[in-house]
């Protein structure tokens, strides 16, 4: 399945796929999706985004694409969550951020350089060598 497309569509036209177009149903959209894969389809991209973002580790990937929306410093806690559900900022962010992650995911050997990245990112800011 062409995943890209399907996001595409689904951002540009929520209504048909029974969404309102909030980021909470976007996100609720995806996490159905990934489950249907058994959890595989974004497997990768939360420590995609912290090593994006450079911060975060302990934050949800939804969490992170807020924070990588609005780098100036979303609202805090439940306040994020409210005001990223009305925000087209995070909302396209969000799209912009699947569009990269599936085309740098897209062989095997892509996943396992995030991971390394990720390993490397989480290595260095503890100190480990």
């Amino acid at each position: 399945m062409d995943y890209l497309r399907q996001f595409e569509a689904v951002h540009r036209r929520p209504q048909l796929s029974g969404l309102d177009g909030s980021y909470g149903q976007f996100c609720a959209y995806l996490e159905g999706l990934n489950a249907g894969n058994d959890g595989g389809l974004l497997t990768g991209f939360r420590e995609w985004l912290v090593t994006r973002l450079g911060d975060g580790d302990n934050l949800t990937w939804r969490a992170l694409v807020i924070h990588l929306a609005r780098p100036e410093g979303p609202a805090a806690g439940r306040a994020a969550v409210d005001s990223a559900d009305r925000d087209p900022v995070v909302v396209a962010k969000l799209f912009e951020l699947l569009g990269e992650f599936f085309t740098l995911r897209s062989r095997p050997a892509d996943l396992v350089r995030i991971y390394d990245e990720y390993s490397t990112w989480t290595k260095a800011k503890s100190g480990h060598r």
